[in-house]
């Protein structure tokens, strides 16, 4: 789930800022990006009036990535996905400090969302979202969070993500009602499907290594139904 890619937004120029904003966004979590993609960053920043130093916040991702405690989870998806998402909001408009909150805690139910769908990835790839002390906790290592078969301890380390996932979620309800427009709209299609994935998360046990977490079509037209129909949010 990436929300609010460039071909959500309405018109060209907003398109083209947000790709350039996305393209910043993943670069800053490799070591070394590309200085061309910050001065583009940067470039945007200006014309759109958007408080260049969120450019330069989500470097926090470079380098070895160590994550010991759920404050220091919290901390890093702030400067990263919050930064990022704050970035997206207020290119469309959203200039006032009262989307602050709700904005990072939508980027914390995202990035905990996608951290679970891709826990095997992101562990291969040298990186884990989950805190160190929880593992030491349950006698699990990273090693063993990529097992085809989730041990109860497994079990519930996931769980206690999908928790901080969907008090997130809850934290940033209001925005549901607080955008205007095709913002509101999309917002509420990530919102509603990110709460969906959780639910089918753990339906299959938490099991996200047998196969792909990708909801069925019924499901997709489900959270479709919701948002279109005036029901998400309620």
């Amino acid at each position: 789930m990436t929300p609010f890619p460039p071909s959500d937004w309405p018109r060209e120029e907003l398109r083209q800022a947000a790709d350039v904003l996305w393209d910043w966004h993943r670069a800053a979590q490799i070591e070394v990006p590309p200085a061309a993609l910050r001065e583009e960053a940067y470039a945007m920043c200006k014309k759109f009036d958007l408080p260049i130093h969120l450019v330069d916040e989500q470097l926090v991702g470079q380098g070895a990535l160590t994550i010991e405690t759920a404050e220091d989870l919290f901390s890093y998806m702030d400067a990263t996905a919050g930064s990022h998402a704050l970035l997206l909001a207020k290119l469309a408009g959203y200039m006032s400090n009262w989307v602050e909150t709700p904005v990072k805690q939508f980027a914390r139910a995202v990035f905990l969302t996608r951290s679970v769908c891709l826990l095997k990835e992101d562990i291969e790839a040298g990186r884990c979202f989950i805190p160190a002390d929880i593992l030491a906790k349950g006698n699990v290592t990273a090693a063993h969070l990529i097992q085809s078969t989730p041990t109860p301890a497994i079990r519930s380390i996931l769980w206690k993500q999908v928790v901080r996932a969907r008090d997130a979620y809850a934290s940033c309800k209001t925005l549901n009602s607080d955008l205007n427009g095709w913002s509101r709209r999309r917002f509420r299609v990530y919102w509603t499907g990110g709460l969906h994935i959780l639910g089918y998360i753990e339906s299959r046990g938490f099991n996200v290594w047998s196969r792909p977490i990708n909801p069925t079509f019924i499901h997709r037209a489900q959270i479709y139904w919701q948002v279109y129909f005036g029901k998400a949010g309620r």
